[in-house]
């Protein structure tokens, strides 16, 4: 006799088949390769920082201006060949500086130290400034019933101030004020015949020698200024040496006349104008101006400094010609 399966074992292999019919029939969807991801750009190198360069250079000029509490020296000074021009300007100090040893009017010389990058100035100190040349403090004197005294040294004259008139000893021995120049244009500086410095009062001979050239070149206008080379060592340079000196430099009065005056007299004019000058050894130290007087009798233009003036033949010519009288230019 032949034995069925139970009905039961027969219906749970029909859901087995029936459940796994499906899943095997079924095609499963192929796998994708995934897509490669995007190259970035590659970032560029960072340019390599320019080194630092440092570089010194002579330092020289004049002070102008001592500020112990800013620490700076305010100093005109001369032209930095390859860095700057002449120019005055403050500069910072180091800290362990001593300002008690400067002065205004200190001629002082020494190293600009220049931080640079790529041609770009960083950073510049100022190392090594010692004074080669002191101000010399000028003794003014004030007349008194009681005679000559000591006085304190009147402030400089600014343009627009009155000139104070003196006498002057002209290289022919005559003498005449200056307030007699009323109605002239006066350039005047200061010089003494014995100097051996070619960049003082050789230079401004030089200077006036082109100047009076320029001016002559006008007739009218030449008739209407007045250059005067005055000394300030009056012991020395009499009337015969001036004319002796003014013919070696070229100077044909009444246009450019050398001249002197008397020590009281140049004790009151000279701080005035920015003259300082003393006698040290066989020589006098000294620094060097001029002065532009206009017709009125007032300043008009003040050059001061230690080395030769920086004006030009032609920038001195348009100032004088500036202030000649309309009609005459």
């Amino acid at each position: 006799m032949t034995r069925r399966p139970p009905l039961a074992g027969l219906r749970l292999a029909a859901l087995v088949l029936f459940a796994v019919a499906p899943a095997c029939s079924e095609r499963a969807e192929p796998l994708s390769a995934p897509e490669p991801a995007a190259t970035a750009e590659p970032s560029p190198a960072p340019k390599a920082e320019a080194p630092l360069e440092t570089k010194d250079y002579p330092l020289a000029g004049e002070v102008r201006k001592v500020d112990a509490e800013g620490k700076t020296l305010t100093i005109r000074h001369e032209t930095i060949e390859g860095f700057m021009t002449a120019m005055t300007m403050p500069f910072h100090m180091p800290d362990d500086t001593d300002f008690s040893e400067f002065n205004p009017g200190d001629y002082v010389e020494g190293t600009l130290r220049v931080q640079s990058r790529g041609g770009v100035t960083e950073k510049y100190e100022v190392a090594g400034l010692e004074v080669v040349k002191p101000a010399i403090k000028p003794m003014v004197l004030e007349m008194t019933k009681d005679g000559p005294k000591l006085a304190a040294p009147p402030i400089r004259l600014e343009v627009g101030d009155e000139v104070p008139d003196f006498t002057i000893i002209d290289q022919d021995g005559t003498s005449r004020r200056l307030s007699d120049l009323r109605g002239f244009v006066v350039a005047l500086t200061f010089v003494y015949t014995r100097c051996p410095l070619p960049e003082f009062c050789p230079a401004m001979d030089r200077r006036f020698h082109d100047l009076a050239e320029a001016v002559a070149t006008n007739s009218a206008r030449a008739a209407k200024v007045r250059l005067i080379s005055l000394s300030f060592d009056p012991d020395h340079d009499t009337p015969e040496v001036l004319r002796e000196h003014a013919a070696i430099r070229g100077a044909k009065p009444p246009l450019w006349t050398f001249a002197t005056t008397s020590r009281e007299d140049l004790a009151r004019i000279a701080p005035p104008l920015g003259l300082t000058f003393g006698p040290v050894g066989s020589e006098i130290v000294h620094n060097l101006c001029t002065a532009v007087i206009g017709p009125d009798g007032r300043l008009a233009r003040l050059e001061v400094g230690t080395k030769a003036n920086a004006w030009t033949t032609s920038d001195m010519l348009k100032t004088v010609a500036g202030l000649a009288p309309s009609g005459d230019r």
